[in-house]
């Protein structure tokens, strides 16, 4: 009878410590619980003090198989650009086709102001999307998709992380969320 419980009490023991820990499975977030994220909050990546984003995000649209995104992001001296993304789920992680790097439509704007409903943005013509999906294709990996995983310094954190051709990055991004009815967030320059 004790040789059958030791045996069972081994077994189980092997079957627990066989399974990837926290720290190595990363407790990546399923697709629902990112898209819950997304329904509610901007994305402000690497934010600093004051909440200012390095750049930032706002899904506009989510279906069966892909997601629609507004990024903004602005380089010193130049008019702030917003881009419209449509990227794919491919189970629980975010992917951007290389084909066409999924850009669908580009605005700039004076000032560093990324307005959440897109107002007071001046649409580019369509015939520059063909020459920065060629920009965005020099050096792109075949495959770029993106996990996240929650921050715990905060309820409202959350890090990106990337894989290239399906290695993961070393470095995380860091994601303050920014409630939706703020409307708007501020985008700190580059450069």
């Amino acid at each position: 009878m004790l040789s059958g419980k030791l045996t069972l009490l081994a077994a189980t023991a092997a079957t627990f410590l066989s399974l990837p820990t926290a720290a190595a499975a990363q407790d990546f977030l399923s697709r629902a619980e990112v898209e819950a994220f997304m329904r509610e909050a901007a994305f402000c990546y690497h934010p600093n003090d004051r909440f200012a984003c390095l750049w930032a995000e706002v899904y506009s649209d989510l279906n069966e198989d892909h997601a629609i995104l507004q990024s903004a992001h602005a380089v010193w001296d130049e008019p702030m650009e917003v881009q419209q993304y449509r990227i794919n789920w491919v189970d629980n992680a975010l992917c951007i086709p290389y084909e066409d790097q999924g850009l669908q439509a580009v605005w700039q704007a004076e000032g560093y102001r990324f307005p959440f409903d897109l107002s007071g943005l001046e649409p580019l013509p369509e015939d520059v999307i063909p020459e920065r999906v060629a920009t965005l294709q020099d050096g792109a990996p075949q495959e770029f998709c993106f996990r996240y995983t929650i921050d715990d310094a905060g309820p409202d954190a959350l890090f990106q992380h990337v894989f290239r051709d399906g290695v993961e990055d070393e470095a995380l991004d860091p994601i303050a969320l920014i409630p939706l009815f703020a409307r708007g967030v501020a985008i700190s320059p580059s450069g």
